[in-house]
């Protein structure tokens, strides 16, 4: 609390020869004067006092011969005095008084909880549909029916509370509960979705089609989903299960030892908004015509209490940086390198859910290009779906 105070009415630096400093303090003593951080640094000493005791101290030292001299002024008051000629920033400081003192009739920030599958911007979009966003007064706002517009017209909310707590809106959800809907089939096959010789089967139900060691290939039946009905006719099931076999792919994956990228020329513009609420003022731009070819970069930061409050108060960034695009060359390892690693997530992405059993790879080298072939056997659940039309059954 000591700080504040200090800042808030301000205090003076003295300062005099060292060999003044023993009469200097018997005067304070004598006095009752109070003083603080009585420093020494070469030939002379510094003490800290308020402004009172500062003025007195300097009537009673010029009496008595004492060179005693303010070295500084620190504090509130000192800043008045300082900038008293420059009356921009009282208008300003007053004009953010203003807008504080009547912004806590607005909403300042949206808080969100009980969200899971939604984001915290989806909510805030279908709040600011149903008619609450930062910036709106808050004697306008009737929670309720902004509530119950929610519940009408989002499909993923399924419960809705909003409370004012000063200038922040706390609001809790609930989601709708997603049910998983089994696509309704009378009767259903697994065929096979690629070729390869089966390894097992696991959980299956039906009429099982095939044995361990049988090669199949892309739409065989594997488990049928129907029988024959020992009193005539058939009987009709959805067949299910895993069968797993063991399956072959080709990958190819080309680098070409010159392409094409991007070279920043060094010009560049950058522009700045100020956001307060919904508006944006552009304080700061430079001027002149627009890149034919440039990347933009669009950046927003608001600024955040200790709280982890967000306020509705930023600084936008547009900057913008001119390229050329120029003709490069990469070196043999580094397209080796990088073949290596384009195959490995090529790999990964068309055969995720298969376990990697044996692979072969063929390295060539041409004139414009470095060419990486590989030939991989997996062992991989190949049962796919198929449904069986019934005639008379829709």
């Amino acid at each position: 609390m000591r700080r504040p105070l200090l800042f808030l009415f301000g205090y003076e630096r003295l300062r005099t020869r060292r060999e003044y400093a023993g009469e200097l303090l018997e005067l304070c003593r004598r006095g009752g004067y109070v003083y603080r951080n009585v420093t020494f640094c070469e030939e002379h000493v510094c003490l800290d006092c308020s402004p009172a005791v500062a003025k007195r101290l300097l009537s009673i030292c010029e009496e008595r011969g004492i060179p005693l001299i303010i070295e500084r002024s620190f504090g509130l008051p000192a800043v008045l005095c300082r900038y008293r000629h420059r009356l921009g920033i009282f208008v300003g400081l007053f004009l953010f008084a203003a807008i504080l003192f009547f912004s806590g009739r607005v909403v300042w920030s949206i808080r969100v909880e009980g969200n899971r599958t939604l984001s915290d911007e989806e909510v805030l979009e279908e709040l600011r549909l149903c008619g609450m966003t930062v910036g709106d007064v808050i004697g306008n706002l009737d929670t309720g029916v902004i509530e119950n517009r929610v519940l009408i017209l989002s499909d993923e909310i399924s419960w809705i509370s909003i409370n004012m707590i000063g200038t922040v809106a706390e609001v809790e959800i609930r989601e709708v509960e997603a049910v998983p809907m089994e696509t309704e089939m009378a009767a259903a096959n697994l065929v096979a979705d690629r070729s390869g010789r089966v390894e097992w089967l696991e959980d299956t139900r039906g009429n099982i089609a095939v044995e361990i060691g049988d090669v199949v290939e892309e739409g065989d039946l594997l488990v049928g989903g129907l029988y024959d009905n020992p009193n005539g006719g058939y009987r009709y099931t959805c067949a299910k299960g895993k069968v797993f076999a063991r399956t072959r792919r080709e990958f190819e994956v080309e680098i070409p030892y010159f392409y094409e990228k991007k070279h920043y020329t060094g010009e560049g513009k950058t522009e700045k908004y100020l956001i307060f609420f919904k508006k944006e003022v552009k304080f700061f731009g430079n001027t002149g015509n627009s890149y034919a070819t440039c990347d933009t970069i669009d950046t927003v930061e608001y600024l955040e209490l200790p709280g982890g409050v967000t306020l509705p108060i930023g600084i936008r960034t547009v900057r913008s940086m001119e390229y050329e695009i120029e003709t490069a060359a990469r070196s043999e390892e580094s397209a080796v390198e990088l073949a290596q690693y384009r195959l490995r997530c090529l790999m990964e992405s068309e055969a995720a859910e298969g376990m990697l059993v044996k692979k072969h790879m063929i390295a060539e080298l041409t004139d414009e290009a470095y060419v990486l072939r590989c030939r991989a056997d997996y062992i991989e659940d190949i049962a796919r779906v198929q449904e069986i039309e019934i005639e008379g059954v829709p």
